[in-house]
């Protein structure tokens, strides 16, 4: 066994402390930063998309099909727009806020499983577009075809 003085012994035990702390600290830190760069999806894969709630519009499941109120949508269109938004995955969330963004739309997921909706909303700022998750307060770019999928211009 290693000899040590009383004074010797407490440093040791004072140094392994810290860095036991230092250790709980930052590897949480470091896993949920592994999580956060892992595309965030849309409707999590546990979960079903149940109605989509557009200002004027809403996307609706009925039985096996899906329909849009007021009708503005065909069948196929109304059937892709589903899927974008059940298979639908994003970027990282953004480390910057857009500069001035202006609110284009937004719309409520109803998702199984959870008792309210999830919020998101569509801006663009200058030329590039944004989709905000209400809910976490995160920031996603868009490219303006994502933009026209997520958000026809026929349910804005």
């Amino acid at each position: 066994m290693i000899r040590l003085s009383k004074t010797s012994w407490n440093n040791v035990l004072i140094y392994a402390v810290l860095v036991l702390i230092g250790l709980f600290v930052i590897l949480p830190e470091y896993w949920q930063r592994e999580d956060q760069s892992a595309p965030t999806r849309l409707v999590p894969a546990t979960q079903t998309l149940l109605a989509l709630h557009y200002p004027a519009h809403q996307v609706e499941r009925a039985g096996p099909a899906w329909r849009v109120q007021p009708a503005v949508l065909s069948q196929a269109q109304l059937q892709q727009l589903v899927e974008d938004w059940q298979q639908g995955s994003l970027a990282s969330p953004s480390p910057l806020n857009p500069i001035q963004p202006v609110l284009r739309s937004e719309v409520a997921a109803w998702l199984t499983g959870k008792p309210a909706q999830q919020h998101w909303q569509l801006y663009q700022a200058q030329e590039q577009w944004w989709l905000k998750a209400v809910d976490a307060d995160l920031w996603f770019r868009l490219s303006e075809t994502e933009a026209e999928q997520l958000f026809p211009t026929a349910v804005r």
